[in-house]
């Protein structure tokens, strides 16, 4: 505390927050980049700074108490489903720490620009540019009213600076302070645990899915050279493999073209992960993707159902998604789907038509969600105007209420599913020729190490169990 420059990065479980026995494992795949970004930074200026994630880290109620007591600054990613987490941090904070100075982001923040009660200042937007002139102004005891962006109290009155932060040249954007989440328990894909690094090649959509709250910010792009300059130093950092945070990475095929020439052209050795739209599939660019070291496509399917997809506004097809997928599968990569379930349009016989979908296409992995009406989105917005829920109500799963099923029902459905899914041979087997293909059996072997037989045959036949599609998590805020 002597230096007043010691800085809590802080991300909040999605499970409840709990201590001791109490607490649950949240699987990861990395640590929360947002709050990196932010730490890079701050680590050039002189602060002493310190991750903790409480969805991979378990404490002691005493102990983390005792954490927050030995703080000068404690910033908190907020997301709709954590927010209430969050509260109940804030009040352990100020209860053993007054004179912490608390900062609040994230995607709940800039979806609903409400001032966090308790904290002494709420941040609109990107604010890695920002963040050590928010902080030297505190400790130099300096105004804030001139940084864009912020919420807080002065003299009990709520100050709004207007505007909100955002990164327009991302050349400039510091890269993420990945040596903070070193020793964590991250790096969990299908129950596998790998060395993954996330990187991020742009930020924005130009796209405007009606269950999705990610908006506000342009569509921005990073130069090839220090995309490539950061998968380098990625590699000699010693991580295997990356996963590009990109909502929409294949969006220009010409950019994307030319950093995988760049790949193949310098043999950078490293496996890659990365999401990508239906509508957009390629044969021979997805060749050159398996060449320069993708290994898994990520797919928002969402439905195989036409109107499922209308309603949510996906400007994307059945056919597109079954093109993508085989495809994809033709050029020797790995799968994955994401199947949403619990629109008002559904019924059985799209759940059905979705299973038919699962026979008829060669997709490798899948997780299915349940519909969460996130704070935000247009259809939160909707439902808000027409009365049918509360201002505070800020991410709402489906319901008899809002569709013709119970949520209970919707559970049994979700089973269902990946029921349905995994309990084919023929997939398992599908996947293990490709691991092998792809020189990757290693993947299966640490699965093994890391789970008995049975744990793996449990866990095929249910996948996903539990895990909620959530539209909030953007990786790039705060």
């Amino acid at each position: 505390m002597e230096n007043g420059k010691n800085v809590l990065l802080l991300s909040t479980t999605f499970n409840e927050h709990m201590f001791g026995d109490k607490w649950k494992f949240y699987e990861c795949m990395f640590a929360p980049v947002g709050l990196l970004y932010l730490a890079t930074p701050l680590k050039e200026q002189g602060y002493k700074l310190l991750l903790v994630d409480l969805n991979v880290e378990k404490f002691e109620k005493k102990d983390f108490l005792n954490l927050l007591k030995q703080q000068n600054f404690i910033l908190i990613t907020c997301y709709n489903s954590t927010i209430h987490n969050v509260r109940k941090i804030i009040s352990d904070i100020r209860e053993v720490n007054e004179k912490a100075f608390v900062l609040c982001g994230g995607p709940y923040c800039n979806l609903s620009r409400e001032y966090i009660e308790g904290s002494d200042v709420t941040c609109i937007g990107e604010a890695e540019n920002h963040i050590v002139h928010i902080l030297d102004s505190i400790v130099n005891k300096k105004s804030l009213k001139n940084i864009p962006g912020l919420i807080y109290k002065n003299n009990g009155k709520i100050v709004d600076t207007g505007g909100y932060m955002q990164v327009e040249n991302l050349d400039a954007s510091m890269p993420p302070l990945l040596e903070l989440a070193k020793g964590k328990d991250y790096g969990y894909i299908s129950s596998m645990k790998v060395n993954v690094a996330p990187i991020s090649s742009s930020r924005g959509c130009p796209f405007s899915c009606y269950y999705c709250t990610y908006k506000g910010f342009k569509f921005r792009t990073r130069s090839i050279d220090k995309v490539i300059n950061e998968i380098k130093e990625i590699v000699k950092a010693g991580y295997e493999y990356i996963f590009f945070c990109d909502d929409n990475f294949l969006v220009y095929k010409k950019r994307v073209h030319e950093i995988m020439d760049r790949i193949i052209k310098e043999k950078i050795k490293i496996r890659i992960f990365l999401a990508s739209r239906v509508d957009n599939a390629d044969y021979e660019l997805y060749k050159k993707l398996r060449k320069a070291g993708v290994m898994l496509l990520l797919f928002g399917i969402e439905s195989a159902n036409q109107d499922v997809l209308d309603f949510y506004n996906k400007k994307a097809t059945v056919e597109q998604a079954r093109t993508a997928v085989r495809l994809a599968h033709k050029a020797g990569l790995l799968t994955l789907g994401y199947i949403l379930i619990g629109s008002p349009v559904e019924s059985e016989e799209h759940i059905n038509n979705n299973k038919i979908f699962f026979d008829e296409v060669p997709l490798d992995f899948t997780t299915v969600g349940i519909l969460r009406y996130e704070k935000g989105s247009k259809l939160w917005t909707d439902l808000y105007e027409k009365g049918e829920i509360g201002v505070d109500d800020f991410s709402i799963i489906t319901s008899k209420k809002f569709s013709r099923y119970s949520y209970k029902e919707w559970l049994q459905f979700h089973e269902s599913l990946l029921r349905h899914f995994y309990l084919n041979p023929g997939r398992i087997g599908r996947i293990i020729v490709k691991l092998f293909k792809l020189g990757q059996l290693s993947l299966l072997s640490r699965f093994f190490k890391e789970n008995s037989i049975s744990t793996f045959f449990s866990y095929i036949k249910t996948y996903g169990r539990g895990k909620v599609y959530d539209t909030d998590t953007d990786p790039l805020s705060i």
